[in-house]
């Protein structure tokens, strides 16, 4: 390891910069609206296709089935669109990447149609390009910002990511699907991401902001998809303990969120009764949580460390999503405290004590969601070198859409045996069932044996300093402490 390496993978002990001052930064300013932008548009997609096949009257299983098109396409290319980022500089494949989406997005409505069949294919296509654009956009950050300015540039960068989910997800896509059906979901979408490739075009390239980037042939590139291999994420995880712990936490969090947010619109319809397009008003506070997650994290991650901001964070979130099951008891207590009463105060929408109690309910659950995510991507912006934070968040994208397809499947599975209502209850339970079963297997792969429960535990929740990153074959070999020692001709 060199010794810029070195003083990278050093924690930052320089005071944090505020908001104000990295976001003077041109090239700053550029990926945060370029996020905002891209953000926007896909969270319009998504979420105004959801609500659409709601409306429709689509069963919970058929839109989990749906939703699921998108985490199956970041399965088989999760990482070979982290090579990819890695393998360009970062404003060329971003700029390429954004430029595809907003051709996806507007060809199809007049080249295919939106029936079932086309919006699928928006979303598998989609998806497969975004996860070229999600490690990019992750690891140029380390680009536009020094070491001192990740946390803040980082926290900036969601913030700003967090406000055009919020928008696009609460205000844009229900009054789209109210107005003018699904076409235009896709056409303002696909609007959003050519604007983001304008904006990112003009980002000044790494040498001019006196950073280095490496170039490889896309032919030089190993494409197997080694990261859909057990053995191989067994080996990884083992040989990269620190790093990998991080990633599984973060993976929890993001496939608890995803497996929420396919629940809502039919819990929405189904147990309050409402039109599925009101889930807008349950998404408004989730959007002010995504937007207080990410302004407060990097106070806390200065405080408290990545890891324990991670774990803390998706216990909130646990203990928050499984408040839904309960929102029959919950409803008038809550609904008095909530927020969204001003709704009613000032518009005509008359929102019933069950809606104002499920918005103030998902605040939490969003808040824990944000932060956690947010902690992890530091943790990786700080201690990862930038020619590998590509690979490594590609990988991340990987476990976590193996998370997220399995959560989102089943939960949509044993929703039509318990109801919309209690599946809240089992969701927390189902994700923590199969990230244990993962660690098992890990343990189990690398020692002979599975572990016991407050050792799969003690692996998420321990601070090891993290040390050099280390590859892996996708064999059987003994990967166990490979992270502390040096790694075998096989290894490398």
């Amino acid at each position: 390891m060199t010794d810029s390496t070195s003083e990278q993978l050093d924690p930052v002990k320089e005071t944090a910069p505020s908001y104000r001052s990295v976001l003077s930064q041109a090239p700053v300013r550029i990926v945060a609206v370029s996020r905002f932008l891209s953000r926007m548009g896909a969270q319009i997609m998504t979420y105004g296709i959801m609500v659409f096949l709601a409306a429709a009257g689509s069963s919970q299983f058929e839109i989990s089935l749906a939703k699921s098109a998108s985490f199956l396409a970041a399965l088989l290319f999760g990482l070979q669109g982290g090579m990819l980022a890695d393998s360009r500089p970062k404003r060329q494949i971003l700029l390429i990447s954004f430029a595809a989406l907003g051709a996806v997005c507007l060809l199809t409505p007049f080249l295919l149609g939106t029936s079932g069949g086309d919006l699928l294919f928006v979303i598998f296509v989609s998806s497969a390009i975004s996860q070229v654009v999600s490690p990019g956009l992750k690891s140029i950050v380390a680009i536009v910002s020094t070491p001192a300015e990740l946390a803040t540039t980082s926290a900036l960068v969601n913030i700003v990511g967090s406000i055009g989910s919020s928008i696009g997800s609460t205000f844009i896509a229900p009054f789209l699907i109210k107005q003018s059906g699904v076409d235009a979901i896709l056409i303002v979408a696909g609007i959003l991401y050519l604007f983001s490739a304008i904006r990112i075009y003009r980002l000044p390239t790494a040498e001019a902001l006196g950073k280095q980037e490496t170039s490889k042939r896309l032919r030089d590139l190993d494409w197997k998809p080694r990261a859909l291999s057990l053995r191989y994420n067994a080996n990884w995880i083992m040989a990269n303990r620190p790093i990998a712990s991080m990633l599984l936490v973060g993976a929890l969090s993001a496939s608890l969120l995803q497996g929420v947010t396919a629940l809502v619109p039919i819990f929405v319809r189904d147990v309050l009764v409402e039109d599925p397009t009101n889930s807008v008003y349950i998404f408004i506070l989730s959007g002010v949580g995504f937007f207080v997650g990410a302004s407060i994290s990097p106070k806390l991650v200065k405080r408290f460390t990545e890891r324990r901001v991670a774990v803390w964070s998706l216990a909130l979130m646990a203990v928050s999503v499984i408040l839904f099951s309960m929102i029959k008891a919950l409803d008038k207590p809550l609904a008095v405290i909530s927020p969204l009463r001003l709704v009613n105060l000032f518009t005509d929408a008359n929102l019933s004590d069950a809606v104002l109690a499920a918005g103030l309910i998902a605040f939490p659950a969003n808040l824990g969601s944000t932060m956690c995510l947010q902690a992890v991507q530091v943790y990786i912006n700080r201690n990862v070198p930038e020619n590998q934070q590509g690979g490594v968040f590609g990988l991340q994208q990987v476990q976590e859409n193996v998370l997220n397809l399995f959560v989102i499947l089943l939960l949509g599975l044993i929703a039509v045996v318990t109801g919309p209502q209690y599946i809240f209850l089992f969701a927390p339970i189902v994700v923590g069932a199969l990230g244990l079963a993962l660690l098992s297997y890990v343990f189990w792969h690398s020692t002979g044996k599975a572990p016991h429960l407050s050792e799969s535990l003690g692996f998420l929740v321990e601070d090891q300093p993290p040390g050099e990153i280390h590859d892996v074959e996708s064999g059987g070999h003994d990967a166990h402490n490979s992270g502390e020692n040096e790694s075998t001709p096989r290894d490398r």
